[in-house]
């Protein structure tokens, strides 16, 4: 029984990672090198996971493994600028000034919603 409750928690800790990225479970499988369902039912709680996929999804998440297991939420902000990184055509539009304006505005929204 507990090891499905692990599993669930497990599931919905990667979905919350990867919706704050704003990925979807097609880019987050792409970019991980996993099936798109696979991801999609390890969110469910469905199957299990192995420690390569877990690396894997942790690496595109921009997250260490133990925050997987944690509590602590993580801050949106670091999930967000991961993304943004590797996304390098949708930086170009910015300039240098409105790309510190997109990481204090989401350093606010990090302070604000930590305290929901």
């Amino acid at each position: 029984m507990k090891i499905n409750k692990l599993k669930k928690d497990l599931g919905w800790r990667i979905l919350d990672l990867r919706k704050a990225g704003g990925l979807t479970h097609e880019d987050l499988g792409e970019k991980s090198g996993l099936n798109y369902k696979f991801i999609g039912e390890l969110e469910r709680g469905w199957v299990n996971v192995s420690l390569d996929s877990l690396t894997k999804i942790v690496e595109v998440l921009g997250v260490k493994i133990g925050d997987l297991f944690s509590k602590d939420k993580i801050p949106v902000q670091k999930v967000f600028v991961k993304v943004l990184t590797e996304k390098r055509d949708f930086l170009s539009r910015f300039s240098p000034q409105e790309i510190q304006l997109i990481k204090k505005a989401l350093r606010i929204l990090n302070k604000t919603f930590s305290k929901v």
